[in-house]
């Protein structure tokens, strides 16, 4: 039976990437927006410089995990991977 929880996996998401430049961080996130992913950028800084991350997500079963991230590689974005968040 399919769960009542959001997701089941302990990592829902993926993080497809981490840009330095703010405008290819917003280019990506809306390409995945316009393929069916909800997906979300956040800044943070590493040593004093700001970057951009890009993740996914959540997806609520192996399955659509899986789904998610044959969108996510036919994108090109091959070495994303399964985050918390």
């Amino acid at each position: 039976a399919p769960s009542s929880k959001p997701s089941n996996l302990r990592k829902p998401y993926l993080q497809i990437a981490i840009f330095g430049v703010e405008a290819n961080a917003r280019d990506a996130t809306a390409s995945m927006t316009a393929k069916g992913l909800s997906a979300s950028m956040s800044k943070l800084t590493l040593n004093n410089k700001p970057f951009w991350r890009v993740i996914v997500g959540p997806a609520a079963t192996a399955a659509d995990m899986s789904a998610m991230r044959k969108t996510v590689t036919a994108a090109g974005f091959a070495d994303a991977y399964a985050v918390k968040n």
